[in-house]
């Protein structure tokens, strides 16, 4: 909303979303206050907000990527200089990791409509899950944000990494197919993103869209060459609120939720299996609920993998499909409850893609921000899942998460 603009009550709603999406004042805001002016045909439009503390340091514990329990130390200024730039610096660290992240980030370079992200990182891991073995990596990332089409809710980005990485130890499999000493990744992505959600970080209505698209080696240099196309969407219908006195945003508010996601990859990775899609549990690669890390695999279900079973090649493939139906109650922006439905397959070939062949989960779950982070817990039922001799054996799996898992 603009001085002088014809009143609208969907703006005036919309307008009070996007000052609360934010982040910077206490929650829930009052609703605006309208008044008539005193010459009786303009209305005056008041927001009454109160600034919260923003920069903050935080430590803790994590767990995450199927590294195990380890700790980390933030620094997070959302706020620099007061004028919305965003300084981060985290480091990670235990047994099995080491991982040193420095970013900056101005979403209105010299008062202009474009955005930039700055990151450098230094990460050391030695995976638990599915006896990957230890990943090296260094290098850094630059990305430049553009208004799509003068939209102020879609944006197009482009991004250049580098990146220098080692491989070692791990199963004698992926010893033997994805090992590299000292590999380089040389990366330019570009991606197109609409984001109309509020209510974060736990949506209660809006859709989220992401189309993107990566480009690696050939003329970039550096190991592997290939191409990689990401698709994904998340739509949000709000089903009621209960409490709250009539406020916006305040009291339960209960939600519908829809996600759809996808990937392929063409060409060959080269040693790079991260960049490859492994499916189930919660702690690498896509998640899916009601089953363990890396036991849904282009040949279907393995009762074998998950748990302390090493993951081999035939664990990953170039593409996958997969979706989720949520029904939520946000009980406040720090608390959230939910029950889903989980459905989702990997493929060996993008030209293998089949969406209507899939493995299906449901459950319950939810979710804290916590002064250690968001922390979640997830009870999925795996409905397609088979013993050592391809009998039905569907069964309940407990997925655990602390860390940054949004």
């Amino acid at each position: 909303m603009l001085p002088g603009d014809l009143f609208s009550q969907d703006r005036l709603i919309r307008s009070y979303q996007n000052v609360s999406n934010l982040g910077f004042f206490q929650q829930p805001m009052p609703p605006p206050d309208v008044k008539p002016a005193a010459n009786g045909v303009d209305v005056d439009i008041i927001f009454r907000v109160e600034e919260r503390r923003t920069g903050n340091i935080n430590f803790g514990a994590s767990l995450g990527q199927g590294t195990g329990v380890g700790g980390f130390l933030g620094l997070e200024e959302p706020n620099l200089f007061g004028r919305g730039k965003r300084g981060k610096l985290q480091w990670q660290f235990g047994k099995n990791i080491n991982d040193f992240t420095l970013s900056y980030t101005d979403p209105a370079i010299r008062e202009s409509r474009i955005s930039g992200t700055l990151s450098l990182f230094d990460s050391r891991a030695r995976y638990q899950v599915g006896d990957l073995g230890r990943r090296k990596q260094r290098g850094g990332s630059i990305q430049l944000g553009f208004p799509f089409l003068g939209s102020r809710y879609t944006r197009f980005y482009t991004s250049y990494s580098y990146q220098h990485i080692t491989y070692e130890e791990g199963s004698q499999d992926i010893q033997e197919r994805f090992q590299c000493n000292s590999c380089l990744l040389s990366t330019i992505g570009t991606s197109v993103v609409r984001d109309t959600r509020v209510g974060l970080p736990f949506a209660t209505g809006g859709s989220f869209t992401n189309v993107g698209l990566e480009f690696n080696g050939g003329i970039l240099g550096g190991t592997g060459d290939y191409r990689k196309a990401d698709l994904e969407g998340r739509w949000y219908a709000p089903l009621g609120s209960l409490g709250g006195g009539g406020q916006l945003g305040a009291g339960v508010q209960f939600v519908l939720g829809l996600t759809a996601k996808s990937g392929f990859v063409f060409g060959d990775a080269g040693p790079f299996y991260q960049d490859l899609y492994a499916l189930g549990g919660v702690q690498y690669g896509v998640p899916l609920r009601g089953y363990d890390e890396f036991t849904i695999t282009p040949n279907g279900f393995d009762p074998r993998a998950g748990g302390s079973a090493a993951a081999g090649p035939e664990s990953f493939g170039k593409s996958y499909s997969t979706f989720t139906v949520e029904a939520g109650a946000r009980i406040s922006q720090s608390f959230y409850v939910s029950t889903f439905f989980d459905a989702g397959n990997v493929y060996r070939t993008a030209r293998q893609w089949d969406p209507t062949r899939l493995f299906r989960g449901a459950g319950f779950g939810a979710a804290v921000i916590s002064p250690l982070g968001p922390i979640g817990v997830d009870l999925g039922y795996g409905f397609d899942r088979v013993d050592i001799n391809g009998r039905p054996n569907p069964g309940w799996q407990v997925h655990f998460k602390l860390g940054n898992f949004f």
